[in-house]
């Protein structure tokens, strides 16, 4: 099955092999990827990326969606996921990443909406989390946005770039 979501502005679909060129574009900038565990990617990198969420979302049951964030006209501005944790999980993790050309125009938090509804709607999810570098402002300022709480911070818990970092955790509960 061929996923899609569709938002006011945006469509949320499965990636395609042809999308590593517009992946490619942000995810070998070094400033973009500076609070990642990831990157900066090579084409290698890239390419290795795209295929392994192709060849993810072939997996049945389906219980993680990578999915490309793409303006309505089909330009891929972006990616973001909703994984759960098991095929049985009622936890899954929310993440986005969005192209800075395009970014701070919202579609961050209106990919991350979409994603949130249709992990409680279409999941039946209990739980959405989402962690970020604690220096990341904007990625926090997204959890906000679309309702998420934060309810730790969790100290010196991963390796990055070769430093320790903080992360913080934002949670929305179904209600």
């Amino acid at each position: 099955m061929v996923m899609q979501i569709e938002t006011t502005r945006l469509i949320l679909r499965d990636y395609r092999p042809e999308d590593w060129e517009r992946v490619h574009i942000y995810g070998s900038q070094p400033e973009f990827s500076r609070f990642e565990l990831w990157g900066p990617n090579s084409v290698e990198d890239t390419k290795k990326f795209v295929d392994s969420v192709v060849a993810e979302a072939k997996i049945a049951p389906r219980f993680k969606f990578n999915l490309a964030v793409c303006l309505k006209d089909g330009l891929l501005i972006g990616g973001n996921g909703i994984r759960r944790e098991s095929q049985n999980s009622c936890v899954a993790n929310l993440g986005w990443a969005i192209n800075p050309e395009f970014q701070n125009r919202g579609y961050a938090s209106e990919a991350a909406a979409g994603l949130i509804k249709f992990g409680f709607e279409s999941l039946n999810l209990r739980v959405i989390y989402a962690t970020c570098d604690a220096r990341n402002s904007a990625s926090f300022k997204v959890m906000e946005k679309v309702g998420m709480k934060r309810v730790g911070l969790l100290e010196k818990n991963l390796m990055q770039k070769g430093h320790m970092r903080d992360s913080l955790r934002y949670e929305i509960c179904r209600t």
